[in-house]
């Protein structure tokens, strides 16, 4: 079992993964302003790129397994602070 501090402890809960617009566009191999010139709902709106069902898909697939070790490293440190706590 690892001896928690607070810093590390916290620094578990803010540090998750994230899916930014900027991945998003590095995905696709474009400009951030691109991605998000797509996704205004405007006259000037870009056209999203043409494969973009397989490449947010794929990105999803791969989010959902970051967010399931996230979820895991949670209740790791859950269960570690709680036995930590009837020892003391």
């Amino acid at each position: 079992m690892q001896r928690w501090d607070f810093r590390s402890a916290t620094d578990i809960l803010t540090t998750g993964p994230t899916v930014t617009l900027a991945r998003i566009a590095a995905r696709f191999g474009v400009q951030l302003a691109t991605i998000a010139r797509a996704r205004i709902n405007t006259p000037n709106r870009r056209s999203a790129p043409s494969n973009w069902e397989t490449v947010v898909r794929e990105m999803a697939l791969i989010h959902a397994s970051e967010l399931e070790m996230q979820a895991k490293t949670l209740r790791k440190l859950a269960r570690e602070l709680a036995q930590s706590n009837r020892k003391h």
